[in-house]
C-alpha cells in the first residue's frame, strides 16, 4: 500500500544546506546533462558547482494551456531557488512525446523524473521505464495508473475530485429551481475527467431537482468549447448552466454567449483552474465562478520534495500533497487578481 495522503501545503520543510555528492537511495550521484539531447537544458537553466551533481528532469504537459504553462515557470523557478538543476520540456499534449522526453531524462542520468502526466493510461510506460531505472518519479497534477504500486512514486497537486465538489457547491447555492445543465468535459480517458465528474455529480446530488442533462467531450479547448456553446444554444430551450473541466473551455463558453447576446448571467459558467484569464473574466463579470488550483503552492512543493530527495530521503517516505481546490467568485476575485 501506497503511504498515507495528506491534504495540505507542505510547510516548515528542511531546509539544511544541501549537500555536493548526496546519494539518493534510488541512484548515484551524476554529472549535468549534455546539452545535445532533445531534453536539454537551456543557457538560463545550466548551473554550477555543486547543483551539476543533481538533475531533476520535468515534462510538461503542453506549454500551450496557461495553467500548464504557469506551472512550468513557478516549478523552475522554485527548484533552481534550492540550487537544483532543471531540465524542462514541452509535450504538446502529446503522450507518446512525453514518455519519450522521459526516457531521455532517464538515459541523461537524471536523479528524479517528474511530470504534468498526460493520461492516466498511457502515461504507464514513462512510469514502468523510471522504475526499472530505480528513478523517483513526480506526477504533478494527475495520476498514473500503478503509481501505488512503485515506492519510487510521488503525487503532488489538487484532489480532483475536490475541483467538482468545489463547483458542484456553488451550483447547489446558486442554481434556480429545476434547473439543466450541460457539462464540457476533457478525454474520458483522463483521471482528471473521471475524478472531477464524481466529484461534482456526488455534490449535486444535495439537491434532487438539478440535472445534467447532456455531457460534451470539448477535449478542453477553448476553441471547442466555443463551437460546442454555440450548437448547444440553438438546441436547447433551457440551459441554466454550463459546467467546464478547465477554464480554456469556459472561456469558450463565454465567447460564444457574447456573440449570441445571452451573456446576461441567466446561464452560468463555471471552469477549473483559475488562470489569469478565468480570474479577470471573473472579474469582469463574465464567467461565473473558477475553482482555483494554486500554481505556486503545488510548484513549491514539489520543488520541497526534490530537495528531500537530494539530500537523500527514501521517497517511500515521502507523502503525497494534495493542496485544496479554491472556489473564486465576484466576491473574492481581488483576492487573487495581481
Amino acid at each position: 500500500m501506497k503511504k498515507a495522503k495528506l491534504k495540505s501545503v507542505l510547510t516548515g520543510m528542511m531546509t539544511a544546506a544541501l549537500m555536493a555528492g548526496c546519494i539518493s537511495p534510488f541512484g548515484s550521484v551524476v554529472l549535468a546533462a549534455d546539452s545535445s539531447s532533445s531534453a536539454s537544458v537551456s543557457s538560463s537553466e545550466t548551473l554550477t558547482g555543486a547543483a551539476k551533481d543533481w538533475l531533476v528532469g520535468f515534462a510538461n504537459n503542453s506549454d500551450t494551456y496557461n495553467y500548464c504553462a504557469k506551472f512550468r515557470s513557478y516549478l523552475k523557478e522554485a527548484t533552481e531557488a534550492k540550487g537544483i538543476q532543471i531540465m524542462v520540456t514541452d509535450a504538446g499534449g502529446d503522450t507518446n512525446v512525453q514518455n519519450g522526453q522521459i526516457d531521455d531524462f532517464i538515459a541523461q542520468n537524471a536523479n528524479v523524473v517528474s511530470a504534468i502526466s498526460n493520461d492516466f493510461d498511457g502515461s504507464v510506460p514513462a512510469l514502468e521505464a523510471a522504475e526499472k531505472a530505480n528513478v523517483p518519479y513526480v506526477s504533478f497534477l494527475t495520476s498514473v495508473k500503478g503509481g501505488d504500486d512503485y515506492d519510487g512514486y510521488i503525487y503532488v497537486g489538487s484532489p480532483n475530485e475536490n475541483a467538482g465538489q468545489v463547483q458542484g457547491e456553488y451550483l447547489v447555492k446558486n442554481l434556480p429551481k429545476d434547473a439543466q445543465i450541460l457539462y464540457f468535459t476533457g478525454d474520458p480517458n483522463d483521471q482528471q475527467y473521471i475524478d472531477r465528474k464524481k466529484g461534482l455529480t456526488e455534490t449535486l446530488k444535495q439537491r434532487s431537482d438539478i440535472e445534467i442533462v447532456d455531457e460534451y467531450n470539448v477535449k478542453n479547448s477553448k476553441d471547442k468549447g466555443m463551437s460546442t456553446a454555440e450548437d448547444c444554444l440553438m438546441s436547447y430551450d433551457k440551459i441554466d448552466a454550463i459546467v467546464c473541466q478547465n477554464d480554456d473551455s469556459a472561456l469558450g463558453v463565454i465567447e460564444a454567449l457574447k456573440s449570441a447576446g445571452k451573456l446576461d448571467g441567466s446561464i452560468l459558467v463555471l471552469g477549473i483552474d483559475g488562470s489569469d484569464d478565468a480570474l479577470q473574466s471573473v472579474k469582469n463579470g463574465e464567467l461565473s465562478m473558477t475553482a482555483l488550483q494554486d500554481a505556486k503552492a503545488q510548484a513549491e512543493a514539489g520543488a520541497d520534495v526534490f530537495e528531500q530527495l537530494r539530500e537523500g530521503k527514501n521517497p517511500k517516505d515521502i507523502d503525497d500533497i494534495y493542496i485544496d481546490f479554491q472556489a473564486v467568485t465576484s466576491e473574492n476575485v481581488d483576492d487573487y487578481l495581481k
